[in-house]
């Protein structure tokens, strides 16, 4: 590409799914000053499944849509998560994501296996929470036609018993996902279909993807409406929640603007997507860390946050190889960067020493907290 112009014009072409992924620019250039630091008591809000104050969920993602229906790219799933907790040794995550987006074309086919394959995998002592990620069609939904699937995934979560964080219709305010009045009122009426139905064992998260991505990246990753034209209402959400892919975008003004509008609503925030991604500067074109040093300081400034921000209470990093993900977005000539902890021999020791820390909570204890 031989101008900004030009790469503009390029990812304009890219489905909307690929414009999720443009936050994956590096931003590292463009970091704001905290200059909100919150260093009061850590808040307790008594929010659905929230640890006590001052302590953080810790969750690995991810297992992708193509796990459900047995997709050769999603061969290497299950293999990424024992692969993790071989890494991480007894600091097992508290939480594992999954994907369903039950109104595609195979959306039931998915909805059925992946019903399937998670009661086996629930039934497996190595973690105790699951974060699934729901997508939904407003219109199929508000008209009922949805009714029979909603009714289907709550019955098999209630079923299972594990406590269950649902992100519904993540990251809404990417271009062409979601009308805001079309989403609210689709957000509502899941939730109540849930509470119609009694189920306990589910809370609601509200996730976005960082509010001002355009700013950051000069590039039509979001729509033209803010955020909080999307939000449901307090008495439907349970959870805050935002992807969070680049050291510039930690600590931007919309990310600061996000997390104390949370706590503003005594809301706990987490970070429902993440992962440390680096490009050739200003280019699509991903790159493993070039240094294990500069991989430490992607992890330093993301763990950090939870320093400033005591009301983020979880968090999902997604550690694999994003490589063997290229057939979920072709579009990415050469695909994304490898996330995986063994990249540089000391990352592991240095990952396992911040999750050794008291703060946070792993599978073990999250089954005496949330059981």
């Amino acid at each position: 590409m031989n101008s900004f112009k030009h790469l503009c014009k390029t990812i304009q072409n890219l489905t909307v799914g690929c414009l999720t992924l443009l936050l994956l620019f590096n931003l590292s250039a463009c970091q704001y000053k905290n200059t909100q630091k919150n260093t009061s008591t850590a808040p307790y809000y008594n929010a659905k499944f929230e640890p006590p104050s001052g302590r953080i969920l810790h969750g690995w993602g991810q297992i992708t849509h193509g796990w459900n229906t047995d997709h050769p790219g999603a061969k290497g799933d299950k293999k990424d998560y024992l692969d993790y907790l071989q890494v991480v040794g007894e600091n097992v995550p508290a939480v594992a994501s999954f994907y369903i987006h039950p109104q595609r074309e195979d959306g039931q086919a998915q909805l059925d296996g992946f019903i399937k394959r998670y009661k086996t995998f629930a039934k497996e002592d190595t973690w105790q929470m699951a974060q699934i990620a729901y997508d939904f069609n407003p219109t199929e939904t508000l008209s009922g036609k949805t009714d029979k699937q909603l009714e289907q995934f709550f019955t098999a979560i209630e079923a299972v018993g594990k406590p269950v964080f649902m992100r519904i219709g993540w990251e809404f305010n990417n271009l062409g996902h979601f009308d805001p009045i079309e989403y609210r009122e689709g957000f509502k009426y899941i939730v109540n279909k849930m509470r119609s139905m009694e189920v306990t064992n589910i809370a609601t998260l509200w996730h976005a993807s960082v509010p001002d991505l355009n700013e950051l990246t000069g590039m039509p990753i979001l729509g033209k409406h803010h955020y909080m034209e999307f939000y449901p209402g307090d008495e439907y959400v349970d959870w805050w929640s935002i992807s969070q892919f680049s050291i510039g975008s930690f600590r931007s003004k919309g990310s600061i603007e996000f997390y104390n509008n949370a706590a503003s609503r005594n809301k706990p925030v987490f970070i429902g997507e993440s992962a440390p991604w680096f490009t050739q500067g200003l280019s699509m074109k991903f790159r493993n860390p070039n240094s294990l040093e500069e991989s430490l300081s992607w992890f330093n400034a993301y763990f950090s946050l939870f320093e400033d921000y005591p009301h983020i209470k979880g968090f999902n990093v997604i550690i694999v190889d994003w490589q063997r993900w290229n057939w979920i977005w072709p579009q990415l000539t050469g695909g994304f960067n490898n996330t995986r902890l063994d990249l540089w021999p000391d990352l592991p020791r240095y990952y396992n020493d911040v999750l050794d820390q008291p703060r946070f909570i792993h599978a073990g204890e999250a089954k005496e907290f949330f059981k």
